[in-house]
């Protein structure tokens, strides 16, 4: 029997947004659950080949490229547990090994350098560790505690790692802390008790050591530039009702801005010099990430109620999953309740229709 629409829609195959090898970037990495589960596929741009990497009865979530994209790390973990180890592969395919001697732990982040550098963050029943490996040597111990913390982000001359920490006692609102790869604390921010902070990308120009942090000292998320090692925190003047994240541009003269409100998302470009905003044209709906291309092409992971979701990139379908595309809604009404937001999203048959609320809580 055919099956209805929605149906057919849920079970549709996904395309994630792929990631590309920071200093080879026709080469990317993505996922699907285009097997029945996900999985991670390699695409090298050049030749236009599509390739499985991995195919786990359980699926697999995580993965990385190194930055000249010669190697692929991927989590192994036990049948979902969520509980393993890191494995790497060759991007052009052929087995897989472990890609470190550590024990197996939950993942706490990964940072990737070239020439064999990675910081890896684990954690398990004694708290969170967070390890440097360099080829053909031991892993070092970079830091240890017995609250969360995790890895997130290697500078340009990788000199520098980010890390997000919760030696105050509140995972949900973390600290961030800047460190050389000897252990040696270089600056640290905190917002104090209520407040988080996020770390976001490094600048990706040679020789910046700037990285864009996420704050929420005025209610909402907003994005700060933050130089660690001259001590110096700018804080951006953006004028959008919603929250904001951000990632950088190539040059690092300007800033991607995401802009989620009212259940929708806008993308931006913030230049830092002229604190100009510039709204990007794309349809409305909702963008699970973006990010942008060497030569300034916005990519970008969309949907909206009236269309699945798509990788897009300046107007058009970038990649799609093999098979039946998954059909179309309808598109979501706006609504206002005693000034609450609501979504209305009814079938094109005549009124009256039986009718399901969502209602969204909180706290987050």
């Amino acid at each position: 029997m055919t099956e209805a629409p929605w149906r057919r829609r849920f079970r549709a195959p996904q395309v994630s947004l792929p990631g590309w090898a920071r200093a080879n970037p026709g080469r990317l990495l993505y996922g699907s659950n285009s097997p029945g589960k996900w999985e991670l596929f390699a695409w090298d741009l050049a030749s236009g080949r599509h390739r499985q990497v991995t195919d786990r009865p359980e699926g697999t979530g995580r993965g990385r490229l190194t930055p000249l994209g010669h190697w692929i790390w991927w989590f192994d973990d036990d049948r979902g547990s969520e509980f393993g180890r890191w494995r790497h592969q060759k991007f052009s395919g052929g087995p897989s090994q472990p890609a470190a001697a550590l024990p197996e732990a939950y993942p706490n982040g990964l940072a990737l350098g070239s020439r064999g550098l990675a910081v890896v963050g684990l954690s398990d029943d004694s708290g969170s560790s967070l390890h440097v490996l360099r080829l053909g040597r031991p892993a070092q111990l970079l830091y240890h505690h017995r609250e969360d913390a995790s890895v997130e982000g290697l500078s340009r001359d990788e000199r520098l790692v980010s890390i997000e920490h919760s030696e105050h006692g509140d995972s949900r609102h973390p600290a961030v802390r800047v460190m050389d790869l000897a252990g040696r604390a270089v600056a640290d921010l905190w917002d104090g008790p209520g407040h988080g902070l996020e770390a976001g990308p490094w600048s990706p120009r040679p020789g910046d050591q700037r990285l864009i942090l996420l704050h929420e000292r005025a209610g909402l998320q907003r994005p700060a530039i933050w130089s660690p090692v001259r001590g110096e925190l700018r804080e951006l003047e953006i004028d959008l009702p919603g929250e904001v994240g951000a990632t950088w541009y190539p040059d690092a003269r300007a800033l991607l801005l995401a802009h989620d409100h009212q259940a929708r998302t806008q993308l931006y470009r913030l230049d830092l010099e002229t604190a100009r905003l510039e709204r990007l044209d794309h349809p409305p709906g909702t963008i699970e990430a973006a990010q942008v291309r060497p030569d300034g092409e916005v990519w970008y992971h969309w949907s909206s109620a009236a269309q699945p979701p798509q990788v897009r990139a300046d107007g058009r379908l970038l990649l799609r999953p093999p098979g039946e595309a998954a059909p179309a809604g309808v598109p979501f009404q706006d609504l206002w309740v005693n000034g609450v937001h609501a979504f209305l999203a009814e079938p094109f048959a005549p009124r009256p229709h039986p009718t399901v609320f969502g209602v969204h809580g909180g706290p987050a």
